[in-house]
């Protein structure tokens, strides 16, 4: 046993600069994705789930600026669900599943609304993004027909 503790504190010593940098990554992405997750609810219309149809991206803008600003969101929702993956993974530390639904949210693919309808509308998803809502003075997202919440949104 003491071999054991012996060991595991040389190693400790012998690579202390690099558990500090892998330490301060992992807070970084459980911070970071905790602040995108909560800016993207905080930011979220209250009426996003009951939508069916997304409104025009950038209306009266020129062309060249709505396909160079549509480009630049997919390659962001590309790299939030790359996050998003990454966070998900065992040991690492953060909001993976939400990282991921924020983007999907941002990519433009078929069926999108649906699936964000679902991931979000679920009573458990729901809750907790009202209770960011709350945390922040915005009012709960309406809830899309047939889902219900695990518990009422609670104040601050």
């Amino acid at each position: 046993m003491m071999d054991a503790l012996r060991a595991a504190l040389s190693f400790a010593q012998a690579h202390r600069e690099q558990i500090a940098i892998g330490a301060g990554v992992a807070l970084l992405s459980f911070v970071g994705g905790m602040a995108l997750v909560a800016f993207v609810l905080v930011r979220m219309p209250e009426d996003y789930l009951e939508k069916e149809e997304e409104e025009p991206f950038l209306p009266g803008r020129p062309a060249w600026m709505r396909v160079s600003a549509r480009i630049g969101k997919n390659l962001l929702g590309v790299l939030a669900v790359a996050l998003g993956v990454m966070l998900s993974l065992p040991g690492v530390p953060g909001p993976g599943a939400l990282v991921i639904l924020i983007g999907v949210m941002l990519l433009d693919i078929p069926g999108k609304r649906r699936l964000v309808r679902r991931f979000l509308g679920a009573p458990k998803m729901l809750s907790f993004a009202d209770r960011v809502r709350a945390r922040f003075g915005r009012p709960p997202l309406r809830a899309p027909a047939g889902s219900q919440r695990s518990s009422p949104p609670s104040g601050r």
